[in-house]
């Protein structure tokens, strides 16, 4: 009597479904790892650009200092004798990169002011052109500037509101409280 052995070839069913279940696990892990990377990635960008305003705000009132308006806040006496006033704009101002931005009490003004010129300038002097960071309004942060990268420019409304916070508030300076910049990243 002779017998033949039948070799299989290929994998058994069992074998096929243990490999599918252990890359969907693997993909969901490396999934979960790429989200809280691009997580890190939007806590990284809020921290920098915060940290980027504070060096220019430490910059501005270097240079307010020398020009002798850090502690000057709108039309003082002698404004309009002053080399560093800006009689159209009606504010002090510092030479920041081949524009003005203006200041007061030596820091730049909020970038939300009533002036196009202000706002225009303090973007072009800190570098924040309009594609990839957007201004607004921080109603519950006493009507501060907020910041906002252009990855959350969809939560603009929420981030005016208090509900979303993954930006830089600026809250610049008056007589009774120093400027303000704080990175929130509770949301990134």
């Amino acid at each position: 009597m002779s017998f033949k052995c039948k070799l299989a070839s290929g994998f058994t069913l069992i074998e096929l479904v243990m490999v599918i279940v252990l890359l969907a696990v693997l993909s969901i892990i490396a999934t979960t790892k790429m989200l809280n990377t691009s997580s890190a990635a939007k806590v990284a960008d809020v921290r920098s650009l915060a940290a980027l305003i504070t060096t220019q705000n430490s910059l501005a009132f270097a240079k307010s200092n020398l020009a002798n308006i850090e502690k000057l806040e709108g039309c003082s006496l002698q404004c309009g004798n002053h080399p560093n006033w800006d009689v159209t704009v009606g504010e002090y101002y510092i030479d920041a990169g081949g524009s003005r931005l203006y200041v007061s009490l030596g820091y730049p003004i909020a970038p939300l002011s009533s002036s196009s010129t202000v706002n225009a300038n303090y973007r072009n002097a800190f570098g924040l052109n309009e594609e990839q960071f957007y201004i607004t309004i921080a109603r519950t942060e006493n009507s501060a500037t907020a910041i906002v990268p252009a990855v959350s420019k969809i939560r603009l409304n929420e981030i005016e509101n208090g509900r979303y916070r993954c930006h830089v508030v600026y809250s610049a300076p008056t007589k009774t409280r120093d400027y303000s910049v704080i990175a929130r990243t509770e949301d990134c």
